[in-house]
């Protein structure tokens, strides 16, 4: 459909901007519309019809950003140990400042949007508007409906195809909130109750790990965060609760968040309250921030968050995040677009020194099939991005709380090689090539059925199983590699406190280093990924080797080792 405004707004285009664009082809037809995405209804969504023209929807615009591959480049130099430029940030502003769109996208798009009430980031230039679906309409020459998911209730306005003048189209890198659904909602992995002596908790991670000789000074050179998504929200008097049980020996105030950021502060929330009292839990006396989203569509979320960080006077060191999806990502409403748009924004963000960590997956090898038909395996995104650490789960391999660990059993430690993140980076391509030495051919997937060539997942791992949560007064067992990701963060902080004391900078982002230095790591050859979020044993799937593998990564810290390097680097 082709509003009677999109027309006019493509003729005015014509002449406003005939200097900047080439109009020797323009028509006043549907040839003057390039569809920039089209809909896909998830898995559960069924139609309720067509939407209400007074509600609304809040839509990103990212304008086309220029030199995006200059600064990518520049955050491969300064992750790399063995450059000289390694750890010589930008500010994110600086960073922003170098990529910002031309002038003559951001006219084209202002005339554009005209009629339409919108704000632009003073930073990025990143659009964003609320709009009644009437003006989403119209805008976007399009129609929407309403959906409703048949387990949750959930609902969500979603558009059709967004169809955008041709002039526009050129300086458009992504448009956000048309289309976008929530994560597939998830039942919290409340393990068993630990039989004594396996319970993990703060202590239990200190002393596995040999986690010593980092004093944090509190200072706010060194920041840490977590991030949570889709309503929830972490409860502070859970927190100093936990604190009070399992971190007795911190100074007072060490329990508290120092800043919360985002749409709201406190609420009641099992993953939310696993990420903060774990990642603080094991770096006591690090400021911690929540930043927190409570939006119901994912790349639309993501996309906020990462504006929010890079438009921020100054930022955490470290992001600790629990999400991710192993599946079709356009069955989440996220395009080609918006993925590339969101890993540019990582790729500013590590070029900064932000290192961000990302839970590798619940679902083992993401193994999906129809009746046990089209088997497919996916890895999970964003923890596949280059700019990302992925890590994965572990368990103990006896009862006897230690080093000496193997994949977790009570689900599946997430882990593959990403469709999307294609071809595997250079810093991991003869780890992946000594994996397939390493595995026995008869037990690999067939090669269709998965993302051969591509990232591989997770890059370490830590214990991920019966972590003690206080949630709502009471003590919960839980469960996941969100419990292993706020783990490693609150590692990595330490490594951070280090360096800044001695006048060094941040890790940022981790994985050259990493694979630099596999002898950091305690090497975990038990067990395999072929198990489902359930617990359950699926066909096909990965096995732990010696040496990096997709379902443990390099394995779990050994924090001296680690210590070590990360104050030679």
């Amino acid at each position: 459909m082709v509003s009677s405004k999109m027309l006019a707004v493509a003729l005015a285009l014509c002449v406003a901007t005939a200097a900047a664009i080439d109009t020797t082809s323009v028509t006043l037809s549907s040839a003057t519309f390039k569809v920039l995405e089209t809909s896909e209804a998830g898995q559960g969504w069924r139609s309720m019809g067509a939407a209400n023209p007074a509600s609304t929807i809040k839509v990103t615009i990212a304008p086309k950003r220029v030199r995006v591959n200059d600064v990518l480049a520049f955050a491969d130099m300064v992750s790399d140990p063995s450059s000289t430029m390694y750890t010589n940030y930008k500010t994110t502003a600086q960073l922003a400042s170098a990529t910002l769109p031309a002038d003559d996208s951001m006219a084209a798009l202002a005339l554009w949007l005209d009629d339409v009430p919108h704000s632009v980031n003073p930073i990025t230039r990143v659009i964003t508007a609320t709009l009644t679906v009437e003006q989403a309409t119209g805008l976007f020459a399009t129609t929407f409906r309403e959906l409703r998911h048949d387990t949750t209730g959930q609902r969500a306005i979603v558009g059709d195809a967004v169809n955008v003048p041709m002039f526009v189209a050129t300086h458009i890198e992504a448009v956000f909130g048309v289309h976008g659904l929530p994560l597939p909602p998830r039942v919290n992995l409340k393990t068993p109750t630990a039989p004594e002596g396996v319970a993990v908790t703060p202590a239990v991670i200190t002393s596995v790990y040999n986690v010593s000789g980092v004093k944090p000074t509190g200072s706010t050179d060194n920041i840490q965060a977590v991030l949570e998504f889709q309503g929830q929200l972490l409860s502070q008097s859970d927190l100093t609760q936990f604190f009070k049980q399992f971190v007795p020996t911190a100074p007072a105030g060490d329990d508290k968040v120092y800043k919360y950021v985002g749409d709201s502060q406190q609420g009641e929330g099992v993953e939310a309250n696993l990420d903060i009292q774990y990642i603080m839990g094991v770096a006591p006396g690090v400021k911690t921030e929540a930043w927190q989203y409570a939006g119901m569509d994912f790349c639309t979320d993501l996309k906020q968050w990462t504006q929010q960080a890079i438009s921020s006077t100054s930022h955490p060191n470290v992001f600790s995040v629990s999400y991710g999806y192993q599946g079709t990502l356009s069955s989440l409403g996220c395009s080609t677009s918006q993925i590339t748009s969101i890993d540019n924004d990582f790729g500013t963000m590590a070029a900064a020194g932000i290192t961000i960590i990302f839970a590798s997956g619940d679902s083992g090898s993401g193994y999906t099939s129809f009746f046990g038909y089209d088997a497919e395996l996916y890895s999970s995104w964003p923890a596949s991005s280059v700019h990302v650490t992925a890590v994965g789960a572990t368990t103990f391999l006896d009862a006897t709380p230690s080093a000496n660990q193997r994949a977790v059993t009570g689900f599946g430690s997430g882990g593959g090689f990403s469709r999307i993140v294609k071809p595997a980076p250079s810093f991991q391509t003869a780890a992946i090539a000594k994996f397939y030495t390493e595995e026995p051919v008869a037990k690999l997937p067939n090669a269709s059925i998965y993302g051969k060539g591509g990232r591989g997942t997770p890059d370490v791992a830590a214990l991920g199983w019966q972590f003690s949560v206080v949630v709502s007064g009471a003590v919960q067992s839980v469960g996941g590699t969100s419990a292993a990701a706020p783990t490693f963060s609150g590692i990595v902080s330490l490594l951070n406190e280090a360096r800044i004391q001695q006048g060094k900078k941040p890790l940022g982002n981790l994985n050259k280093w990493l694979y630099a230095n596999p002898s950091m790591l305690h090497d975990v050859t038990v067990g395999n990924d072929r198990v489902s979020r359930q617990g359950l044993p699926v066909p096909d799937g990965f096995d732990c080797e010696v040496g990096w593998d997709p379902v443990t990564g390099w394995g779990v810290p050994n924090f001296p080792a680690l210590l070590k390097a990360a104050l030679a680097a």
